[in-house]
């Protein structure tokens, strides 16, 4: 409230006056920031310690600029300390930008490109004219380039959180209010540098730490902690007109001055296009890193079982006639569960989806890494033992046998579960490579002239390979 009362008298105040409601306010929003900082938890402290710091640091320099003579006696340090107290503000919005868009990374890139685009033409069609007919520095112009495009840069990447949050954070538009008005602040001191234009700059520097201090006691900033609703990323029409035009402006703006005669700031250009670069070079790169997942996540789903994550029917299939071509021995293996009817029928399908589930994990994790595991349809699973003969044959359907014979739990129930197994050896010094379903009926005939009706029965019958003995 103190606040408010100074900005709303600060227009009719002496100078001795302004400068002491100016340094209330801005050492006044350390207290509330201070106490939000405390009641954070510490992971979640990193903007407002960046808060913190830059309004202590913007305090301190208007504090050093309005002691009498003291700001005098080192006016070189001012400008570096205003521009680390900017940069501090900015990391504090950054610090939020990451946090609650981090599902939206290509979002925020697009709306950075354009953002910094609008501030570097506000830097070269309104100040850039001025600061050269004040006969500003070059440090200066430096500067104040830097805190301009920043600026923007920053205030676009929080209405792009903005428009996509799901829900309404007040605190987030506090922030953006704060922004702003510290950006019309030093546009207006930069360009318009009267005595009316610094009165108003003033006045919305003051309206801006008013906005901070807000900003950090609001209760709802911390939900921007917290990631928002990822949106939905797509590269439509209408957002590569925004990127293009984007894009385009600043060569377009610097040509036409070319054409018309005018001089361009070469150096503008340059960091333009060193700054604007990587964020293309970025969106490019998470776009194709994007569209590899989706591509690895359909191969995988068309390859893949949706309920066990063992190969489907057609995958192993595919991958057993590779395996025939190579000049190595292997063995197939079909299995089903025994009683598997009785455990849907008793309790339910969610419960014999768990067993399936639960049965292809054992599986997976008793095989070796180059063999092949396949669910071929209800309770009927197929293993492939790769480079595998007559003994690792044995070796590994006892394995199998072994990691189903543990009881399965079923919320609180041990179900017991057989399996009825048919195993076929192929060697590759007898085999005909066009024998793949005859090699899966094999097995599968194998398997049926074990099983029994009682659903413990655990067996395995090794059967004949495809067109010779595989065994004794």
């Amino acid at each position: 409230m103190v606040s408010i009362c100074a900005l709303m008298a600060y227009p009719w105040l002496s100078p001795p006056g302004r400068d002491v409601a100016f340094l209330i306010v801005a050492w006044g929003t350390l207290l509330p920031v201070m106490l939000t900082l405390r009641h954070t938890p510490r992971a979640d402290r990193a903007p407002w310690w960046l808060l913190w710091s830059a309004l202590a640091l913007g305090g301190l320099t208007s504090s050093i600029r309005r002691w009498p003579g003291l700001g005098d006696d080192i006016p070189q340090f001012l400008p570096v300390l205003g521009t680390v107290a900017n940069a501090l503000l900015l990391a504090a919005a950054l610090a939020v930008v990451i946090r609650r868009g981090r599902n939206d990374i290509g979002g925020l890139i697009d709306t950075t490109i354009v953002s910094l685009a609008l501030g570097g033409l506000l830097w070269n069609v309104i100040i850039l004219p001025r600061l050269e007919a004040g006969g500003q520095s070059l440090s200066a112009k430096a500067s104040l380039f830097a805190t301009v495009v920043l600026l923007s840069g920053v205030f676009g990447a929080l209405a792009r959180l903005l428009e996509t949050g799901s829900e309404h954070v007040r605190a987030l538009r506090v922030l953006m209010a704060a922004l702003a008005l510290n950006l019309a602040g030093v546009v207006l001191i930069a360009a318009w540098n009267e005595p009316g234009a610094r009165l108003a700059a003033q006045m919305m520097f003051l309206a801006a730490y008013i906005c901070l201090g807000m900003f950090g006691i609001d209760t709802t900033a911390a939900k921007l902690a917290t990631p928002s609703s990822p949106p939905l990323d797509s590269l439509g029409p209408r957002r590569l007109i925004y990127l293009g035009t984007a894009l385009a402006a600043v060569p377009l703006w610097a040509g036409g001055r070319v054409l018309l005669g005018h001089p361009v700031d070469g150096l503008f250009l340059a960091v333009c296009g060193a700054v604007m670069a990587p964020l293309v070079m970025l969106r490019i790169g998470r776009l194709a890193a994007e569209r590899n997942r989706t591509e690895e996540a359909l191969r995988y789903l068309a390859a893949h079982d949706p309920l066990t994550g063992a190969l489907n029917r057609r995958e192993f299939t595919s991958r057993l006639a590779a395996e025939l071509r190579e000049p190595n021995d292997c063995a197939l293996v079909f299995f089903d569960l025994n009683g598997f009817k009785e455990i849907n029928d008793r309790l339910g399908h969610p419960a014999g989806d768990r067993l399936l589930i639960e049965v292809a994990r054992r599986v997976l994790d008793c095989v070796r890494e180059n063999d092949f595991v396949g669910r071929f349809g209800g309770d009927e699973f197929l293993v492939l033992f790769r480079n595998a003969g007559q003994p690792e044959m044995q070796h590994l359907c006892a394995r199998i046998r072994d990691v189903l014979s543990e009881p399965f739990v079923h919320d609180g129930d041990t179900l017991m579960i057989g399996v009825s197994m048919g195993a076929v050896l192929s060697e590759a010094g007898h085999r005909d490579p066009c024998v793949v379903e005859e090699l899966i009926r094999k097995a599968d005939e194998a398997m049926y002239g074990v099983k029994r009706p009682q659903p413990t029965i655990d067996d395995v019958d090794h059967g004949r390979a495809l067109p010779h003995p595989a065994g004794p």
